[in-house]
């Protein structure tokens, strides 16, 4: 018998958490963390025991995909990771950077000393289109899934009901377009996909137009002696920024104009895409491979130490600062929000999606005054939000991704708000006319 079970991100976008249990094998896929409104369920308990999970899965180093594995870890979790090199990677910057945050919260549920067994337990790697048999007729493959460095989507192959029958989880997939990173790999056929859909209900803006608009909005606010803030994920929009500000350098459009990347951890995390080259695009690798670092540029400033942050404000004039987290949660984006929100002149561009409830959120939804660090802060600065960078696929991108599967049963749809869900639901019943169903949190199916 084999069945599912989604423990996080059903009918919400984060905490990405799935049970497969086949024969008596139990694969966990993804264990990630609530983010905004559902930031409390990440103290509560998982749903299954810990313990009993044979093999974890993890398909991206997003948060919301890996941030409670060293809370799996603490729990009995204690048998191998499964991963490419590019996620392991990121990964272990992210939770070593993550665990700071946790452990000064008011309800830390791992700390510092929970990050290293969680890593021990790595060391088990899957590369694209090369499969891995957990036991005999269970198999596992990999194809990118064109969303960040190192993400895949997964393909579990197994023997059920007297057949053949395999399922896809799509992790997060990426849209055709991207600055920075290599394309998405398709898949030809699978009788179950546990598809993401957290842009099930709308088309991004042309990946060309944002750009447009993101060196417009730039050159505006240079031209004006203002500020632009930009709150930026530290994974894959932090390179993707930089790779656009060094264009605008070399074209002469920053005139100058200082830039500062207060991020220790995308600093971190800009190093490790250096290393792999061949994930990504081919003008980024074309740029390397002439011994050129694609994300640095003469304006650029790298910003380590809290001395150094907080003597980005003594510069005069105009500048631009890429700071942490890109939905204003924590970070030192909060410091320069403080400062600069208030003047007219002074832009906070928003590339990234805010989850409902984040300060991220709050200042795009115009909510006036907010409150950052106690403290009632009018929002006066112009506040711009480029959707063509996402790295989700799109309403269009998704159909094109199941659309020529062959023998499927029934598609799953995870990872979305649930109104959102029920508009792509619709979508995809009238396009392809395919069975499809809303996964609700706790479920149990059999496949």
């Amino acid at each position: 018998m084999a069945f599912y079970s989604s423990y996080g991100a059903a009918g919400v976008v984060t905490g990405s958490c799935h049970l497969l249990e086949i024969q008596h094998l139990k694969i966990l896929i993804d264990c990630g963390m609530f983010q905004g409104k559902e930031e409390s369920l990440n103290t509560e308990e998982f749903g299954f025991d810990p313990k009993e999970i044979d093999y974890l899965i993890l398909t991206h180093s997003h948060l919301d995909h890996i941030g409670r594995v060293p809370l799996l870890v603490k729990r009995g979790f204690n048998k191998k990771i499964i991963s490419t090199k590019a996620t392991f990677e990121i990964a272990k910057l992210m939770l070593y950077n993550s665990a700071v945050i946790i452990q000064e919260s008011k309800n830390p549920f791992y700390t510092l000393n929970d990050i290293e067994p969680t890593l021990d337990l790595f060391g088990t790697f899957l590369e694209y289109d090369n499969s891995l048999e957990l036991e005999e007729g269970i198999r596992i493959s990999f194809k990118n899934a064109g969303h960040i460095l190192g993400s895949a989507t997964l393909k579990v192959e197994y023997f059920e009901d007297k057949m053949n029958k395999s399922a896809i989880f799509s992790g997060d997939i990426g849209q055709h377009k991207r600055v920075i990173t290599s394309e998405l790999q398709p898949w030809n056929d699978a009788n179950y996909i546990f598809l993401e859909s957290t842009y099930g209900d709308r088309i991004h803006e042309d990946l060309y137009l944002s750009i447009d608009t993101f060196k417009e909005n730039i050159i505006k606010v240079i031209k004006d002696d203002g500020v632009v803030v930009l709150p930026s994920f530290a994974l894959e929009r932090t390179q993707e920024v930089l790779y656009l500000l060094k264009q605008m350098s070399e074209d002469s459009l920053l005139k100058n104009t200082p830039v500062y990347l207060d991020a220790p951890l995308a600093i971190n995390v800009t190093k490790v895409f250096l290393k792999y080259p061949e994930l990504l695009n081919e003008n980024i690798k074309k740029i390397i491979q002439n011994n050129e670092n694609p994300f640095s540029f003469k304006e650029l400033n790298t910003c380590y130490t809290k001395e150094e942050s907080l003597a980005i404000n003594e510069t005069k004039g105009a500048k631009i600062i890429i700071a942490g987290s890109g939905m204003c949660e924590g970070g030192r984006v909060k410091y320069h929000l403080l400062r600069y929100l208030q003047e007219s002149k002074n832009m906070v561009m928003f590339i990234g999606y805010q989850v409902g409830g984040t300060l991220g959120r709050k200042i795009l939804e115009g909510n006036k005054p907010i409150k950052i660090e106690g403290k009632d802060i009018r929002v006066n600065a112009k506040i711009s939000c480029i959707d063509g960078f996402s790295a989700h696929a799109d309403q269009k991108d998704l159909i094109k991704f199941v659309k020529d599967f062959k023998s499927i049963f029934c598609i799953y749809l995870i990872h979305g708000d649930l109104e959102k869900q029920k508009i792509f639901k619709k979508k995809i019943q009238d396009d392809l006319e395919d069975k499809v169903h809303i996964v609700k949190k706790g479920e149990k199916i059999y496949i």
